[in-house]
């Protein structure tokens, strides 16, 4: 997209009602400034001027941003817009896009239908009109609104006291949703919550463009096999840092159980596991491992959280182990988990979630990358904005590997509602074919990157 229109982007307050340089704050793995820049090149715009003070925010992936430097950020956001006003017109743009360094949840589309609007000299501002709110960012100005810019802006209310007094000169641009401020340490939580919420939102809408075949009333009712493993086995480092956090007088909660992987061995450490699953595939599982090997001590329970966890006891331990990653209500989620916690709540998640091993194929298959959900960097983020102090502790890199192709392609197939014999099923197979390759006594996908699992742990409360 590319309509003369440069966008600057407001970044030099002084974040005082924050408490901290709140633009560098992690957001969904990212800083909060971050995800305005990404929104802007999502949206096709291709300059974009990033106002500043003297010292940028930290941590910033800039690409091909121009930085300038506001000396003076204390007279207010005016100064930023005018400093960013002045740098566009030496550019000779035809109008500015002015969007705020505080509003992570900016979206794409959203700067697309603005920068998109007709050009009219009789009414030469663009404003958004959010449905949840009356917030007007971002705001596109053309050069015929350049005067107003220069006389009438001053203050620490940007653009705000301008488009009031001069209605006549505004167009509006009617969208659904609204485009929160992050202001001060309280609004970071109810952000992180909703940009969460948001991935994992597109992830299922992306699925829905393209399914072919349903889930299922179990979706992994093909492939719970591939979830067991030997309660007994060594060298295994996430079981190890499980095994070296559990009392033999405690009970944990695992939520997600699957077929068992840590249930099982955990409950050769503690007093009690309570293993939690919707899946009634894998609880068969469960149970056939439990028999198999001789483990009594795990109580097993049908359903989803957190809609059961009234009906459960307080534990000392809750773990989620790869889960969490497509649960969208996150906020109840994880207040349903620290609730039930008596001592400590962990988590086992890989950077990016294990979907995105099937990417390649639906770059290939459906003509678009993956929308990623959200993962370990995400989640980290998350609890430090709802005010706990989460450690990390990374357990392992390495290759995924299946014991054979066909669990491959069922896992692949899971992953990308490929329909057998259709069209694409056909160009799955010569995927398959080029990128199933032998890997330590079974099979990997060479295109596949080696994932990195790290366990969160974080007091409750």
């Amino acid at each position: 997209m590319d309509l003369n229109v440069v966008a600057i982007v407001l970044a030099a307050g002084r974040a005082a009602r924050f408490g901290a340089p709140k633009l560098s704050a992690r957001l969904d793995g990212k800083p909060v400034l971050q995800h305005v820049l990404d929104a802007a090149a999502d949206a096709g715009v291709g300059r974009v001027i990033v106002v500043t003070a003297p010292e940028p925010p930290q941590g910033v992936e800039w690409g091909t941003a121009r930085l300038i430097v506001n000396s003076r950020p204390d007279r207010g956001l005016s100064s930023s817009v005018q400093v960013g006003w002045r740098a566009a017109r030496e550019e000779g743009a035809a109008a500015a896009l002015v969007l705020l360094g505080d509003q992570p949840l900016v979206r794409a589309d959203v700067i697309r239908a603005v920068v998109a609007a007709p050009f009219d000299p009789a009414r030469p501002i663009v404003a958004i009109r959010y449905s949840g709110s009356g917030a007007p960012n971002p705001v596109r100005i053309e050069t015929a609104a350049a005067s107003l810019i220069e006389t009438e802006l001053g203050g620490d209310r940007g653009l705000g006291p301008l488009l009031a007094a001069h209605p006549e000169l505004v167009r509006h641009v009617d969208v659904e949703g609204d485009n929160p401020d992050v202001d001060t340490a309280a609004d970071l939580a109810p952000v992180a919550t909703r940009a969460w919420e948001a991935r994992v939102r597109g992830n299922r809408d992306q699925v829905q463009r393209f399914r072919e075949v349903p889930d299922g009333s179990d979706f992994y009712a093909s492939v719970s096999s591939i979830f067991r493993d030997d309660p007994d086995r060594t060298g295994d480092a996430v079981l190890d840092a499980l095994r070296l956090r559990a009392r033999a007088t405690e009970t944990w909660l695992d939520i997600g159980a699957g077929a068992g992987r840590y249930a099982l061995a955990l409950a050769r450490s503690v007093r009690e596991v309570i293993a939690l699953d919707p899946s009634a595939s894998m609880i068969g599982a469960l149970r056939e491992s439990m028999a198999e090997h001789g483990i009594p001590n795990i109580r097993i329970e049908e359903g989803r959280w957190p809609e059961v966890s009234g009906s459960l006891p307080d534990v000392d331990v809750s773990l989620i182990a790869h889960v969490g990653y497509d649960v969208q209500t996150i906020g109840p989620f994880l207040d349903a988990m620290e609730r039930v916690t008596r001592r400590v709540c962990l988590a086992l998640l890989m950077e990016r979630s294990p979907a995105m091993l099937a990417e390649p194929f639906w770059i290939e298959l459906h003509g678009e990358p993956r929308i990623s959900l959200p993962a370990l960097p995400a989640l980290t983020d998350l609890l430090a904005a709802r005010g706990s102090t989460p450690s990390v502790e990374i357990l392992e890199s390495s290759r995924r590997t299946w014991t054979s192709r066909d669990e491959v392609e069922a896992f692949v197939r899971r992953q990308t509602w490929v329909a057998p014999g259709s069209a694409k099923d056909h160009r799955l197979q010569q995927l398959l074919e080029a990128w199933v390759v032998p890997a330590d006594g079974g099979v990997a996908l060479s295109v596949a990157e080696p994932l990195r699992v790290g366990l969160v742990e974080w007091s409750p409360g």
